[in-house]
Order: C-alpha cells, then structure tokens, then sequence
C-alpha cells in the first residue's frame, strides 16, 4: 500500500495520534543527509581532496557525475517501489549506505574506489530524497502542509549550511578529516530518521486491516482524480528548474575567476550565499498565511529566481555575484517545497510518494542534459550559458503560469 499524505477514515479503526512534530524534524535530518551532506557539501569536499592530491582536478567533474548519476539511479528505484512495505526497507537501505559510504570516503580508495562510493552515496540520497518526504508528512493535517513540507526540504539547506561550516572550522586542511566531520554529522542525524523509519512500520502494521478496499478504491478512481493538465505543467516546471540551475551551481567557479577576478576563498563564499539564501527562502515559506495560495506562490517565487539569475549575467563585481547566489539559492529551496506541496492539489495522496519520486527523477535529468550539453560552450561563450539560465527560468515561469488553472479543484481534504 502506498502512502496517504492524509489518513483514511474509512481504512478501519483509527490510529492513535502521533507525533507530527516530531516526524517532521525527523524528515528534514533525512533530507539534510541526501540533500545537504551527499549532494551539496560533495563540491566542498571535493576541493579538499583536490588540494590534499587525493585526485587530480580533471577528475572532480567526474565524481560529481557520478555522484549525480546515483542520484537519478536512486530516485528511479523508489518510483518502482510500489508498497509500504518495500518503502521502509529501501529507506533503511538507503540510510545505512549513506552513512557507511561517508566514513568510507575518509580512506583514499583509488579512482574505482572513489567512483563506486560516489554512486552508492548519490543512489542513497535519491531514495532519501524522493521517497523519505512522503512518510514524515503522513497524517499532516491540510492546513499544516506547507510548513511541514517547508521544514522537510529546508533540513537539506540548513545541513548543507552547517556541514559546509563545519568542514572549515574542524577541518579546513584535511580532507580525511573533512570526511570524517560529515560521516560523523550524517550518524547522529540518522538516529531520528531510523526513529521515524520505525514509526511508518508500526502504522504499516495497524493499517493493514483496510488496505485491500482502499487499493480497490485506487485503481478504480485514481486515475480520475489526477488533475492531468496543471499536473504535467508543474513536472515542466520542475524539469527546467533543474536545468536553470546548472550556470550558478556548476559554472560559478568559472564565472568568479575570469570575469571578476576572485580568488578560491570568495568563489566558495557564493555557494555558502546560495545556502542561506536556501535557508531564508525556507524560513519565509514558515510564515507567508495559508491563504496565499502555493499555485499563485510558484510562479512568484519564479520571478524572484529570474532577478537572480539576471544579476548573475550580467554582474561584474563580488557583491551582486553573492546577491546573485543568494536569490538563487531561496529560489531553489522554495521551489522544491513549493512543488511538494502542489502535489495533494493535484493527484491522490495514495499517488504523492511515487509522483514526488519522478518529479525528482527528472529534475535530477533535467540538471545532468544542460551541463553535458553546455560543457563545451561554457568554455567558447560563457556568456551564452548565462543567458540560457535566464532563458530557463522564463520557461519555468511560462509552466508555472499554466499550472494555475487547476487550484480550484483539489482533490486535498480540508
């Protein structure tokens, strides 16, 4: 059975209230391990081990491929998963991979070694990512989703902010240390995410009752609940998402070095900018009213990214590339809150999990098609690549514009 973002009354005897609060905060330290330390603390790490000459600099590229091409793999995986069940084992899975591939990484492995571990780290992150979300926000009540959600996706921007800043002052010269400081962060996060990986098991077991009339109810009515046009423009929208962001989280060393001149210490100063502005993007979502609509909120939040991405082609100086970074990194994060939170408008909640799964799975593409497709441009036209992000950003607002049509009929319970 899959997972219902809210509960069946009809699935039987009522369970026992539990915890949200806690569930949620359990949820975002999983995604601060997928989100935060596996995918976007990799860049930092990555730099330690160049300066350490664990790998030469032409292979970085390389490893963060991987890395994202375990990602892809990860969130193709839990779009197949089809029951509660095989969930939680592949969650379990996924988390114990995570941890153990970080303390592996803290031990040179050769360049297979680095590789393999890459992948397996990147395959972990992926499930975390696409799969953990639907079971921290089970039970959530309707008029709570949105801060719950916000508060799931912003663990992946704090973790990544305190991971980063932990690295410098532990261990700014080591990069076995470097390892070690995130292998030992994504432990003691993993504790309240194995804690919440065992209370979906426990609901599992009492809602077992129910299970085959809710599953009769599904194939017969599922299909007609999805609201199939804003749905396919939200998934547009994500997909360009992605690849909006490959010019500032790819090419952003590039752009500070040759067209303003920064040293590696400021370079790295603009991804911390675009981690707190993932972590103001997600405090304002906390407080914007519930009456704000989260379709009418996308394509706003878009327009905020475009700023950025504006400012970003054309600035030339440190303090607008820092601004740039900052908008958006708050764009990003609130974009992927936003869209999470889109979903129960859309589709039936016993759909969420699998369609958060492939919304990932192609935003993740998304990223991997613009930055194999711009590699060779960025070196001839950097300026081309810019302007593309922007470009970009303008096809997610035109998405983000036509999936308004749909908020009126939501198949969310009140």
């Amino acid at each position: 059975m899959a997972i219902p973002v809210h509960p069946d009354p009809s699935a039987g005897e009522a369970l026992p209230p539990e915890p949200h609060r806690l569930r949620v905060l359990a949820g975002a330290c999983g995604t601060g391990i997928g989100l935060g330390l596996i995918r976007s603390d990799f860049g930092v790490l990555g730099h330690e081990m160049v300066a350490q000459t664990w790998i030469p600099e032409s292979d970085l590229g390389a490893l963060a491929a991987l890395n994202m091409v375990g990602y892809l793999l990860g969130c193709v995986h839990q779009a197949q998963l089809k029951g509660k069940a095989q969930l939680l084992r592949s969650l379990r899975l996924a988390l114990l991979v995570a941890v153990v591939s970080l303390w592996l990484g803290a031990a040179q492995s050769g360049e297979v070694g680095e590789g393999g571990l890459r992948v397996l780290a990147g395959w972990s992150a992926g499930h975390l990512m696409s799969g953990l979300p639907a079971l921290a926000l089970a039970g959530i009540a309707a008029r709570h989703q949105r801060q719950a959600v916000v508060v799931v996706m912003g663990g992946g921007a704090l973790v990544a902010l305190l991971g980063a800043s932990a690295v410098a002052w532990l261990a700014p010269v080591s990069a076995a240390g470097a390892w070690m400081v995130l292998a030992a962060f994504a432990t003691v996060l993993s504790l309240p995410t194995f804690w919440l990986i065992a209370q979906g098991r426990r609901r599992l077991q009492a809602m077992q009752l129910g299970a085959q009339e809710q599953q009769v109810a599904i194939a017969d009515q599922g299909l007609v609940a999805v609201r199939w046009p804003p749905l396919i423009a939200l998934l547009c929208g994500f997909v360009l998402t992605g690849a909006a962001l490959v010019p500032m989280a790819l090419y952003e060393p590039i752009v500070a070095s040759t067209r303003i001149g920064l040293n590696a210490a400021m370079s790295s100063a603009s991804f911390s900018a675009m981690g707190l502005g993932g972590l103001v993007g997600s405090s304002v979502l906390l407080v914007v009213p519930r009456a704000w609509s989260t379709a009418l909120l996308l394509p706003a939040v878009t327009l905020l990214g475009g700023v950025g991405a504006w400012i970003y082609a054309t600035t030339r100086s440190a303090e607008f590339l820092l601004l740039a970074a900052f908008l958006i990194g708050c764009w990003s994060i609130m974009m992927s809150s936003l869209t999470l939170d889109r979903l129960p408008d859309l589709v039936p909640a016993e759909w969420q999990r699998r369609c958060w799964a492939i919304f990932t799975t192609l935003n993740g593409l998304g990223f991997v098609i613009i930055s194999m497709g711009t590699r060779s441009l960025a070196v001839s036209s950097l300026q081309t690549v810019l302007w593309l992000g922007v470009l970009l950003i303008g096809c997610v607002l035109l998405a983000q514009l036509l999936q308004i049509g749909g908020r009126f009929r939501s198949t969310r319970p009140s």
